[in-house]
């Protein structure tokens, strides 16, 4: 299984409460946070990121609801909070937490473990699923896949982007700015020799500049 499937399957498992993730940088980690997310919601998932982690019962509270939880810890100091989580009675409630590495070697609880050194694979995985991206040129999508290796945490924001262009984020933006700049150059002609003439001409730069922009910054 590849690891969206190890998280998929974790969330339905009767046994285990604990996933633990390797803090391999800040970049990789929020990609991660933001795919647990994901992946939580589409599980019907409640999803909670907990930033100062310090007692379990903070988080483990009663509902009138039957509502399945899950959270994302960072955690500084695993000696006995992994302990905490692993052993709660409801196993519905799951936690993902972030371990230096050194934890997650150790894995002294044996909680179920996520490699995030394999976060390229788990890119090639979400969008082998994507339509829009599988359609696209083979240049542009090695343009993408290489742009997101350097910088993880921006995955998902040019994902979308994406999907709402219609085609991906390059890493070099020049000719988009090149693009900008020769449609303000034409704007600036026109309007030095201005007539009536050119004027729906002048309206349908303004609209391409617009356009422009709106998309790519």
């Amino acid at each position: 299984m590849n690891n969206l499937q190890v998280i998929e399957s974790f969330l339905e498992d009767k046994i285990n409460t604990t996933m633990i993730l390797p803090k391999v940088s800040s970049e990789i980690i929020i990609f991660y946070q933001i795919l647990l997310k994901e992946i939580c919601k589409n599980k019907n998932f409640l999803c909670r990121k907990i930033d100062n982690y310090e007692n379990i019962g903070e988080l483990i509270t009663p509902t009138l609801f039957e509502e399945r939880n899950s959270y994302i810890v960072d955690i500084n100091s695993v000696k006995n909070s992994l302990e905490n989580l692993t052993e709660i009675d409801d196993k519905s409630q799951k936690f993902f937490v972030f371990v230096n590495y050194a934890s997650y070697k150790k894995n002294l609880t044996r909680s179920i473990q996520l490699n995030a050194y394999d976060y390229k694979k788990d890119m090639s995985a979400i969008l082998e699923k994507e339509q829009v991206f599988c359609s696209l040129e083979d240049k542009i999508k090695i343009d993408f896949l290489s742009f997101s290796y350097d910088n993880p945490h921006l995955f998902f924001s040019e994902l979308q982007k994406s999907q709402v262009q219609t085609q991906i984020f390059s890493r070099d933006k020049s000719h988009y700015d090149d693009t900008i700049l020769s449609v303000r150059k034409d704007i600036f002609r026109y309007k030095n020799d201005f007539s009536i003439r050119i004027l729906s001409k002048l309206y349908s730069l303004f609209k391409k500049e617009i356009r422009i922009k709106k998309f790519n910054f």
